[in-house]
């Protein structure tokens, strides 16, 4: 008897420090949202697996509750705390949608980031162009955000020429490559409506950058911010590094983890600097803004609440489940983004399923009120 007391007593032991060790890590997952990568590193990757730990403090809740442990107030407390930051990566209703010709002084934007085209041919056809091209023009925006736009002479489908013929019905096209060329890889912004004014925002340290539009919607300019910013520098060797790891590591999986930690650490010292970048725009804009493009990171991180800042988010309200535009080997993250300033509103946004780059396009239709 006594000995099933000592039994149930060490469980119950077990039970809470599971419970604290959990609540713990949730903490620290959220916590990576305010803490520059720039100053602390070490807990930077911590935040990827937010999710995770969110729906594992979500069932320990419920079974701490069937098991009438008083510490389900603990995880309790650590999930109430971090509801937001689960709002921004899960959605489990979608409230935001209506017919677009109810909206009044409606804007659709769509944000891409299309790999280039497909430029070296990874999809095997030579008709992967025009699959890119037909599928935004099927969706008709009234803009769109390209992010990794390319052009080139050495292929038809990719001359800048065939392009333009391409979204003709496009009258305002802002594009900036990297380098000062006519070619090569850089952002695009397409518009039906004409423009005010445009310019570019570059990076230090990166091949990655942005650019601002400032937009004439009948009376009303609004600065459309098109960004992309820097990768994780993780590659297909990386990839399979990660697929073969198991516990029982050699010396060879070990340098490799270290290396892909590596990088990925800095990477996100280097985004961060550019969402300040970014941010500081975002705040000094004469105009209402509209951001979209790839950010390289989830919505649990010190990037996406930096150019968030007091901004909408698209995806909220509007959109449900994870909602995941990375498409690729590892896990899908939302990592691209339609955010806006809070006097507008937002309705429809959809993320497509089409699957010729490394990432998913999305769409949006935003209310433009005064």
């Amino acid at each position: 008897m006594a000995k099933n007391k000592q039994m149930k007593k060490l469980f119950r032991s077990i039970s809470f420090f599971i419970t604290l060790f959990l609540a713990l890590s949730l903490l620290v997952a959220a916590a990576t949202a305010y803490i520059s990568p720039l100053k602390l590193k070490i807990f930077t990757l911590v935040g990827f697996g937010f999710s995770a730990l969110w729906i594992t403090n979500l069932i320990n809740l419920v079974w701490q509750a069937i098991r009438k442990r008083w510490w389900l107030f603990i995880s309790l407390g650590v999930l109430i705390l971090t509801i937001n930051h689960w709002n921004n990566t899960f959605q489990m209703f979608s409230k935001k949608t209506k017919n677009e010709y109810e909206i009044k002084n409606r804007l659709k934007i769509l944000s891409y980031n299309v790999h280039m085209f497909d430029y070296y041919g990874g999809s095997g056809s030579n008709e992967t162009p025009d699959n890119f091209y037909d599928f935004v023009l099927t969706q008709d925006p009234d803009i769109i955000c390209f992010q990794e736009f390319y052009s080139n002479v050495t292929k038809p489908k990719h001359t800048p020429s065939y392009i333009m013929s391409r979204f003709k019905q496009y009258s305002y096209k802002h594009i900036q490559y990297f380098r000062a060329s006519h070619s090569g890889s850089g952002m695009a912004t397409f518009s039906k409506y004409p423009f005010a004014d445009k310019g570019e925002i570059r990076f230090e340290q990166s091949r990655n950058m942005s650019i601002y539009t400032d937009i004439n919607l009948s009376g009303t300019i609004v600065r459309v911010i098109n960004c992309h910013l820097h990768t994780t520098g993780i590659i297909a060797d990386d990839i399979d590094a990660i697929d073969n790891l198991d516990f029982r590591m050699d010396d060879i999986q070990k340098r490799k983890l270290k290396r892909i930690t590596s990088k990925l650490n800095k990477s996100a010292a280097i985004r961060a600097k550019q969402a300040e970048i970014i941010a500081e725009h975002i705040k000094n804009s004469p105009y209402p803004v509209i951001v979209c493009g790839d950010f390289n990171d989830t919505p649990v991180s010190y990037v996406y609440r930096t150019v968030r800042g007091n901004l909408k988010d698209a995806f909220r309200g509007s959109r449900t489940g994870f909602g995941g535009t990375y498409n690729g080997k590892l896990p899908s993250f939302r990592i691209d983004y339609i955010l806006f300033s809070p006097q507008f509103e937002s309705y429809n946004f959809t993320k497509f399923n089409f699957g010729f780059s490394d990432h998913f396009p999305i769409m949006t239709t935003i209310e433009l009120n005064n």
